[in-house]
């Protein structure tokens, strides 16, 4: 590779009119991700020391969706063209000694093998620059590549400056560029704007890095679905399809069964162990991990949350920043709300919700209970329809259950309350008070029976 450190740039100032959203093109989600921060991890992972964003229109909101990232941001006050914008960088990579790739922001597809191509192209041709290209079946929209007879790239039109034969040919231009950082930024200070919408092109620099005498060299795209860019709703989600297909892939090859892969859905930074089994209709959503050997049923949505080895979580589930550990079982049909953390072995039935709150090592509730704000011990069970009573109306308070401890059918465990290990709360219970170790609590009222009473309500004639 060259002397000096990769820099990347990339251009996101525009307004993406044709999106019709008050969020900025860059930031709309491909596969839970901004199409902008795919861009900026392509930086990351070929190791670009400096990582710069050209920005304009929704600058506040870019600020705050790279925010906490070593990026650094460069202001386009006029949005004047693509070159005009790429030019803004000059002053933040005045020192710097070594490659430039220039990108558009708005490239999601695009493979870290792919840009690499392009560097090694610039590097081992010794171009003055090195360009990005690809065949396309349908190049609407895209820059036309043209060739001298000798095949060298001679100079790329626009598609709006094209010709009815210019706009046959299905060689494009993808709008990445290679150089050393002061060839590029001289030969984007001699762009023109004397062209049919007076813009500043820098797809302009071809032709005037060859009349400065300088190489330029084309390095191809394998497949070119990778160039896609995004303007408009249907291009984003015909990557969020592209996507979604290459990661399922990935997912296969990688030891993880998909039992029907075009319902599957998977979010790009989403891990997941050997030998586990994905069902009909799993989305899988951005910071989810998932162990080995797991058994995801269909139907389950899980977001941001973290799944020990071989859980089995069965149909209808969702769960949102929650933990479940190792061994657990799930469902159907439970809700694992924030901060929902189960610990090995436990298990969690049908219509349960868990909120905030950790189980134990073992413990069980099957069917229809609310734990919210709680702290539960190991190896307690809880029975169908109970609940932790965790809000008065101002504020939310927790409850304790130890060890070994049974909560029956219907009780109502009024928070703040400790349920002592090993004690009993008998069913339809509301629990108020502490319920010692090893003892049974029970609280309902006194049953009454009325004998006759159906007789004397409908005594009047009323029908019932």
């Amino acid at each position: 590779m060259a002397r000096g450190d990769l820099a990347l740039v990339l251009m996101a100032a525009g307004k993406g009119t044709r999106m019709r959203s008050r969020l900025p093109k860059v930031l709309h989600r491909v596969c839970g991700r901004p199409i902008l921060l795919h861009a900026l991890e392509l930086g990351r992972e070929l190791g670009a020391k400096r990582r710069i964003v050209i920005v304009g229109s929704g600058e506040d909101e870019v600020r705050a969706a790279v925010s906490g990232q070593d990026v650094e941001l460069v202001r386009q006050t006029e949005q004047l063209g693509t070159a005009h914008a790429a030019l803004q960088a000059r002053a933040a990579l005045a020192s710097h000694d070594g490659p430039v790739i220039v990108m558009n922001g708005d490239h999601p597809l695009y493979r870290a093998s792919t840009l690499r191509s392009l560097r090694e192209t610039w590097e081992t041709r010794k171009a003055g620059l090195a360009i990005l290209v690809t065949e396309m079946p349908d190049p609407t929209g895209y820059g036309r590549v043209l060739r001298d007879a000798s095949g060298r790239v001679a100079r790329v039109v626009e598609e709006n400056e094209c010709s009815a034969t210019l706009r046959r040919v299905r060689e494009v231009n993808l709008g990445a560029y290679c150089a050393d950082a002061r060839t590029l930024f001289d030969l984007l200070g001699r762009v023109r704007n004397d062209n049919a919408k007076g813009e500043y092109y820098v797809t302009d620099l071809i032709e005037i890095a060859l009349a400065a005498g300088l190489t330029v060299e084309s390095s191809a795209a394998a497949d070119w679905r990778e160039s896609l860019g995004i303007n408009t709703r249907q291009e984003l989600a015909l990557a969020e399809s592209l996507l979604r297909e290459r990661i399922v892939e990935q997912l296969m090859q990688d030891g993880v069964t998909l039992t029907h892969p075009q319902s599957t859905f998977v979010d790009v930074d989403v891990r997941i162990g050997e030998d586990t089994v994905l069902g009909a209709g799993v989305t899988l959503r951005s910071g989810t991990r998932i162990g080995s050997g797991c058994r995801i049923d269909p139907g389950v949505v899980i977001e941001a949350s973290v799944i020990g080895d071989d859980a089995w979580i069965k149909p209808g589930c969702f769960f949102e920043s929650a933990r479940v550990g190792n061994r657990c079982e799930v469902g159907p049909n439970a809700h694992l709300r924030p901060g929902a953390d189960l610990r090995d072995d436990v298990r969690v039935g049908n219509f349960v919700e868990v909120k905030n709150s950790i189980l134990g090592n073992g413990t069980k509730a099957d069917h229809l209970s609310y734990i919210g704000d709680a702290d539960v011990g190991e190896g307690v069970t809880i029975g169908c329809g109970a609940i932790t009573v965790n809000y008065d109306g101002a504020k939310k308070t927790r409850t304790t259950i130890g060890d070994r401890a049974f909560i029956g059918c219907n009780s109502n465990l009024i928070a703040p309350v400790t349920i002592e290990p090993e004690a009993y709360v008998a069913a339809g219970s509301t629990i108020t008070k502490p319920v010692p170790s090893g003892a049974l609590a029970v609280a309902r009222a006194q049953q009454r029976v009325i004998e006759g009473w159906r007789k004397k309500r409908f005594a009047d004639g009323e029908h019932e």
